[in-house]
């Protein structure tokens, strides 16, 4: 494994958080608050994606369409095709695999983590 970090896809606003405020908005794999989150890992066969992950957060944080919504879904994938390519080893093909399960599952079953925020705003102002 390479010691050196590749560099991610991410927003401007992502890359000057404050790691308070980054805390706040980035939970890893899995939805926030959910018992489901405890059994997704943020590693694939060993390899750490939180870095990914917290950006895919971030993304569906500040997110508020359906288009920023897809966008934050490919760039998860791309990202984790970024940390599996620099990363080499005979468990990229496992771990691409892996990227494309995390990839269909956001992508089919994350509106609800996605617009959660979104509907507790309109809630609170209705």
């Amino acid at each position: 494994m390479h010691k050196d970090v590749p560099l991610l896809k991410s927003t401007c606003g992502y890359k000057y958080l404050l790691p308070e405020i980054k805390a706040q908005i980035c939970n890893g794999a899995g939805p926030a608050g959910r018992w489901i989150s405890s059994l997704i890992p943020n590693t694939m066969y060993g390899l750490d994606c939180t870095e990914a992950f917290s950006i895919h957060d971030y993304d569906y944080h500040v997110g508020i369409s359906w288009d920023d919504k897809a966008r934050a879904d490919r760039r998860l994938f791309e990202n984790l095709l970024i940390l599996i390519n620099h990363a080499g080893s005979w468990l990229q093909w496992l771990r691409r695999r892996r990227a494309l399960k995390y990839y269909e599952a956001v992508h089919h079953h994350g509106a609800e983590a996605f617009f959660a925020e979104l509907l507790s705003e309109h809630e609170k102002n209705s």
